[in-house]
């Protein structure tokens, strides 16, 4: 036997823990095992199994120590082949308009003033997703809106398409899935019934911080800013029984303050609580000084809130990667340029393809294989401790950095490693508690009375 390369030996508090990246298990340790661990490594690890065979049984079991002949970067590439070349599932993207009515000085977006989605590209889409959704090992499809601000043409573009999409889903007896990336400032009463009896299952909405950072960055006019809107549209989207994301976008002078948002929404219900998501992420124009500690000090504010919380430390990116590293995926601009990555500017000359009047996406340049076969030629990656969880990235870094020579998403910062490891340590701890909790109310509500 020999350890895995993806076995971890971190430090927690007075203990140790053992992670192991391709099986997700953690172990607890003493710091005699710990010892012995370490001992292993030199002297062999099969002598564990004569000095305390119940610790070398664990360590099988775990996967922390695998077989000698074991190829683990083939098994990650096998799971990666599975999950991103899967055609049981399909993600559509469609972005209605480039226009926005805010202009966030971060955004990596182009906006284009009057841009909206003609009503020929619409009969277009519609082809696409008749076409899509009679293929026979299709069983999910989900069609999620981004942009611009999807919104500004709710009416007029996205509830035809969406009625479309949902008729057609059913008439093939597809699981059909619809989400929103939206900044959630128009929404109304009558829209959020709307999105919700048109079968939306999420929206993910942005705040960029507490209420004072917020208004400086999204404001309708020098005097009237738009938290307290965005934040009552949640709550009307939370009591129609919307999953919503709030992604908190922060930086160094904001992340302290996010904790005023606490008490914003601490009217919210518990059961609208397990609707709500609240996803950390650095504005990344954002450089220079460390505040991990801070962050981390300020999600356990959420968290003790009794608010489920996610950060970008937070990485399951070969089992759950990235929807542009699937085949089947794609994003329709509204002009009917193809992409695959949203994270990127929507031009015509970075696009990977277009939709044809047949309804048809043509790849350009064979844009498609180029992606699909980028993953796993980065040496780093290949011999890295964390790649299941971090897979490299995504597809749109590998295939950025094509040619370039050895890159790694995380700097090459061992310490960086092991933050975003410790961060699923936690969570699962907080996930175990949730569970043992509930597992101690369903106890107390059995108990026969007295």
């Amino acid at each position: 036997m020999k350890i895995s390369q993806f076995t971890s030996l971190l430090p927690y508090g007075n203990e140790f823990f053992l992670h192991n990246g391709f099986t997700d298990n953690y172990l607890i340790v003493l710091p005699l095992l710990k010892d012995l661990f370490i001992a292993g490594k030199s002297e062999g690890i099969d002598n564990l199994q004569e000095v305390h065979p119940k610790f070398y049984e664990a360590l099988v079991e775990g996967g922390y120590i695998v077989e000698n002949e074991s190829n683990e970067v083939e098994q990650v590439k096998e799971v990666s082949r599975l999950v991103d070349l899967n055609e049981s599932i399909y993600r559509l993207t469609i972005n209605p308009t480039m226009n926005c009515n805010f202009k966030c000085w971060y955004c990596y977006e182009t906006h284009v003033k009057g841009s909206r989605m003609s009503n020929d590209i619409i009969e277009r889409t519609n082809s696409f997703i008749t076409q899509t959704a009679k293929s026979p090992a299709l069983k999910d499809f989900s069609l999620s809106w981004f942009g611009g601000e999807p919104l500004l043409y709710f009416e007029d573009i996205v509830l035809p398409i969406m009625k479309h999409f949902n008729e057609v889903c059913a008439a093939n007896g597809i699981n059909g899935g619809i989400s929103f990336t939206t900044n959630a400032y128009l929404v109304t009463e009558s829209m959020a019934k709307l999105l919700k009896e048109n079968k939306t299952q999420h929206m993910q909405v942005t705040l960029d911080g507490a209420e004072q950072d917020h208004d400086l960055v999204r404001y309708v006019n020098a005097s009237k800013g738009s938290y307290k809107q965005i934040l009552r549209n949640i709550k009307t989207m939370l009591q129609e029984g919307i999953r919503i994301t709030m992604r908190i976008n922060y930086t160094l002078s904001k992340i302290e303050r996010c904790l005023d948002i606490i008490d914003d929404i601490n009217d919210i219900t518990e059961a609208q609580r397990d609707l709500l998501l609240i996803d950390f992420h650095r504005v990344w124009q954002d450089k220079g000084e460390d505040i991990e500690d801070m962050t981390h000090y300020v999600i356990n504010k959420f968290q003790s809130a009794g608010l489920p919380v996610r950060s970008n430390l937070s990485m399951n990116n070969l089992r759950d990667s990235c929807y542009a590293d699937k085949k089947n995926s794609c994003t329709i601009n509204y002009n009917g340029d193809i992409f695959k990555c949203t994270a990127r500017d929507f031009t015509t000359v970075k696009r990977e393809g277009y939709i044809s009047e047949l309804g048809e996406i043509v790849w350009e340049n064979d844009s498609l294989n180029k992606r699909l076969s980028a993953k796993f030629n980065n040496k780093p990656c290949l011999e890295c401790r964390i790649l299941p969880l971090c897979n490299g990235g995504c597809s749109q870094h590998a295939v950025d950095n094509l040619g370039k020579g050895d890159y790694c998403v995380n700097g090459f910062d061992e310490k960086q490693k092991d933050k975003i490891i410790i961060g699923k340590f936690e969570e699962a701890l907080i996930l175990n508690e949730k569970r043992r909790l509930l597992e101690e109310s369903q106890k107390t509500v059995l108990l026969p009375s007295s």
